[in-house]
């Protein structure tokens, strides 16, 4: 497994051979740890365009998907502040790792939506993006994300 470092290096370099979901989960908890929201935001939205362009899949990048995870990933570390790292916190809010986990605050049309993808789109399931206070999912038992 990659140290924090090596992973934020890879991702930024886009010389990770995948970054299936799980590593977009811990990129968020390590760049929202070192840099806050709005720093981390940035950093995410150019080096997932990067990384998605390098990996010859442009059309990945997704504006509203982006900004659900880091609402939900910054809604679980607030929820959970005992959480110190990613592994901490992936335990405390497995859901973390359900790739599905915004289908609770998208339906799934407008979440796949063109319009979605290139901007900002607001949940229509719910009045806002939050983690559950518990889950009754196991972390181990959630599927992994396609591959870029």
């Amino acid at each position: 497994m990659l140290t924090d470092d090596e992973l934020v290096l890879g991702f930024e370099a886009a010389t990770l051979p995948a970054f299936p979901h799980a590593d977009h989960v811990r990129l968020t908890i390590v760049y929202l740890t070192r840099h806050g929201r709005e720093e981390t935001q940035r950093k995410l939205f150019e080096g997932l365009r990067r990384f998605a362009t390098a990996k010859g899949a442009p059309e990945k990048f997704h504006v509203t998907m982006t900004i659900a995870w880091l609402d939900l990933v910054e809604d679980a570390m607030r929820r959970h502040p005992e959480a110190r790292d990613s592994s901490s916190l992936v335990m405390a809010c497995p859901e973390l790792l359900d790739r599905d986990a915004l289908l609770r605050f998208y339906t799934s049309e407008r979440l796949s939506s063109d319009e979605a993808r290139q901007r900002w789109l607001a949940p229509d399931r719910a009045v806002s993006i939050q983690a559950t206070q518990e889950s009754n999912r196991s972390a181990a038992g959630l599927p992994e994300t396609e591959r870029i």
